[in-house]
């Protein structure tokens, strides 16, 4: 199997990482017209200026700053449906007055202010507790690479609003490839619903390769496994098809979207994968 440089990051790497790709976006926040801040996105009820205070919030939440009280009128958010959804949006919501610049400088502070707080502890390694997204205590390099996938996709969803295409290939995309494939055991015993026994191969192409192999176990859990020849089912796909089908950015009942997937074996297995991709809410 082919390595991702992101899978052997040091705590060092995974924090630069983590601390550019926030920059990035507070940077690209900046650059952007009034009417791009206001352009929609992927992200159903977002902005990109709403993008941005997301991150925002979520880094002003981990960080431990008090967060104001906020009543918002739910019947102007009628995709939202769960508790996670209207902490999120009450995040976004209560920074919709902020100037835009206010905001971007709000993210970079945030950025350097938990970059602080991460480095002072003691001992600084991949297993150092630290809270999680949820409040609940997890390993340094869990957290650390959640939050560089999330603020790598987003940046990617601003990006995409704005017709601004980049950033493919840095190392924030290289840990978010790593987050998207670890999923791929999970994908094929959960998501698929495949039996035991089944494999599958999935190929991406540039600009970041990769090839990597799972199974469904006989207890039925999704493992990585070595490569196989003959696996049950074949996918290949380029490297921004995948990220955006892995964080559920793309129409798969689109036959544009689907042209740029090439499934191979088992054909009723093979056609649930492009909708079973997601891993994201």
């Amino acid at each position: 199997m082919s390595t991702l440089p992101a899978e052997s990051y040091g705590v060092r790497e995974l924090l630069a990482a983590w601390n550019d790709a926030l920059h990035t976006v507070a940077e690209l926040g900046r650059r952007l017209s009034p009417e791009q801040w206001e352009a929609p996105t992927e992200c159903p009820g977002w902005s990109a200026g709403d993008v941005v205070r997301h991150l925002a919030w979520i880094e002003s939440f981990m960080a431990g700053r008090p967060q104001p009280e906020h009543e918002i009128d739910w019947s102007r958010f009628p995709h939202i449906a769960n508790d996670f959804g209207r902490l999120t949006e009450t995040g976004v919501d209560v920074r919709r007055g902020q100037p835009q610049q206010e905001c971007c400088d709000e993210l970079a502070g945030l950025a350097d202010v938990r970059l602080g707080q991460i480095m002072a502890l003691d001992p600084l390694t991949l297993e150092t507790e630290v809270m999680g997204v949820f409040g609940t205590p997890v390993p340094l390099d869990r957290m650390v690479r959640m939050r560089t996938f999330d603020t790598w996709t987003h940046e990617q969803d601003i990006r995409r609003a704005v017709q601004l295409p980049a950033n493919l290939r840095t190392a924030g995309a290289q840990v978010a490839a790593v987050q998207m494939v670890r999923t791929l055991g999970f994908m094929l015993a959960k998501n698929v619903e495949a039996p035991p026994g089944t494999t599958i191969r999935l190929t991406v192409t540039g600009p970041i390769e990769f090839e990597r192999y799972a199974e469904v176990t006989p207890a039925g859990k999704g493992a990585d496994i070595a490569p196989v020849d003959e696996p049950t089912i074949g996918v290949s796909t380029d490297w921004e098809t995948y990220a955006r089908l892995t964080t559920g950015r793309l129409d798969v009942t689109d036959p544009a979207v689907l042209a740029r997937v090439e499934l191979t074996g088992d054909a009723d297995l093979a056609a649930r994968v492009p909708a079973a991709l997601a891993i994201t809410p």
